[in-house]
């Protein structure tokens, strides 16, 4: 992976196919094909299994185009390959096998696909496409114009105001960082003013506290970004030194009167002391842990039908559907299915991989950098409320797993 070059962007025109007063762009095949990859995994919440299935086809295609390359990235890439066939592997252990073996072969074929883009493209190219295909969901949405039964939260196409509220935070960092980036034309940074705004919109429909919380945060964060770029190597050790000096103080005065905090969250978010029964999941996922810490019970395992504990819970919080529903921690959930020693890898290539792609932001802003560091960080704040990796068909494992990719060969590059 040292010295790999990225490759020049597929999502800008190559050469006019023939000369005149009209001339023809044309793509590279690598670009069509991540393409329509990312926009069946983006559109799986409206199309379901043909989503999938587009995903698949395309992404093969892409694997297909030059196989010998996609390996050879996978085995640089070996920890999250690592990961995936340990979710594969679990089927030996599992209480459900064939459900753990089927989830655990795609989520590597997510992962294989999700690798190939990342080499095959580089990494400005594959912004443009979440870009695209994140503003395209977006009108989608727009124009389906559902809500929930109760009125509490705009869907679109999603399943759950929370679906929407996560696809409308990406849209806008994904929009954000495309509009900051003067390097690219107006062509790019014009509609990426509308989305956004059609993203703000969205996220305030949807109605969703932890994303307006985490999507509020981001935006802090970018501005450090900004702050920090702009300064020598040794004014940034000082600010950050100082920065943690500081926010350390703020929580210690903040922890003395943290009751009256934490009453007023809840009053706002409309939650319990129980943050909506999440501390009781909590109790429930640590104590599978504790019984089964190595292995765990199986990729996705836990969440099935007729398992007494499942049943349990869902009649406790009245999920009739026995579908959507999780212990609303990364960390504990992966734990209870694949084990304690895999999640701590997992939790070591994500952070891993969240600080590369800060240090690349901050030395090197572009919209592909500004872009991943401020997924990453949101992904950091959602995962103790939330389920954020790994899943198979994805858009967010894609792209987590394209930040795993950039972050570690800017981080060569940069060394």
């Amino acid at each position: 992976m040292a010295g790999a070059a990225y490759p020049r962007s597929s999502m800008t025109p190559r050469r006019a196919a023939r000369r005149g007063r009209y001339p023809t762009f044309s793509y590279s095949p690598d670009a069509i094909a991540a393409f329509m990859a990312v926009f069946g995994m983006t559109f799986i919440p409206l199309l379901g299994s043909k989503g999938a299935l587009l995903f698949l086809m395309a992404g093969m295609a892409l694997v297909a185009i030059n196989a010998g390359q996609a390996l050879a990235a996978l085995r640089r890439e070996w920890m999250i390959a690592l990961v995936a066939l340990w979710c594969v592997m679990s089927f030996a252990w599992s209480d459900y096998a064939s459900l753990s073996m089927r989830y655990g072969i795609q989520l590597c074929l997510t992962v294989l696909i999700s690798v190939a883009i990342a080499y095959r493209l580089a990494p400005l190219a594959f912004v443009k496409i979440v870009f695209l295909t994140s503003t395209m969901s977006g009108l989608a949405s727009l124009l389906i114009g559902r809500n929930r039964g109760d009125g509490m939260g705009y869907l679109g196409i999603h399943a759950s105001k929370n679906a929407l509220a996560d696809a409308s935070s990406v849209l806008i960092i994904v929009a954000l960082a495309v509009l900051v980036d003067r390097h690219l034309s107006a062509r790019w940074r014009l509609p990426a003013l509308a989305s956004l705004l059609m993203g703000t919109m969205l996220l305030i429909m949807g109605q969703s506290s932890g994303a307006l919380v985490s999507t509020f945060g981001v935006v802090m964060v970018f501005g450090g970004i900004v702050l920090l770029q702009r300064m020598t190597p040794h004014m940034r050790l000082v600010t950050i030194g100082l920065s943690v000096v500081l926010f350390a103080a703020i929580a210690v005065l903040l922890s003395s009167i943290s009751d009256q905090l934490a009453g007023m969250f809840l009053d706002l978010t409309g939650k319990d002391i129980t943050l909506t029964g999440r501390t009781d999941l909590w109790a429930v996922g640590l104590g599978q842990i504790a019984e089964r810490p190595f292995f765990g019970v199986g990729f996705q395992a836990f969440w099935v039908p007729g398992r007494p504990v499942a049943e349990q819970l869902w009649a406790n919080f009245g999920i009739g559907s026995k579908q959507g529903f999780h212990f609303h921690n990364t960390i504990i959930s992966n734990a209870v299915e694949i084990g304690i020693p895999m999640t701590v890898m997992q939790t070591l290539i994500f952070f891993g991989a969240a600080t590369a792609c800060l240090g690349w932001a901050i030395r090197n802003p572009s919209a592909a950098s500004v872009f991943f560091a401020l997924f990453m960080v949101r992904l950091c704040m959602l995962m103790w409320i939330e389920v954020v990796y790994f899943y198979q068909f994805s858009i967010a494992t894609g792209t987590i797993v394209a930040a795993i990719c950039y972050g570690n060969r800017a981080r060569l590059k940069m060394n």
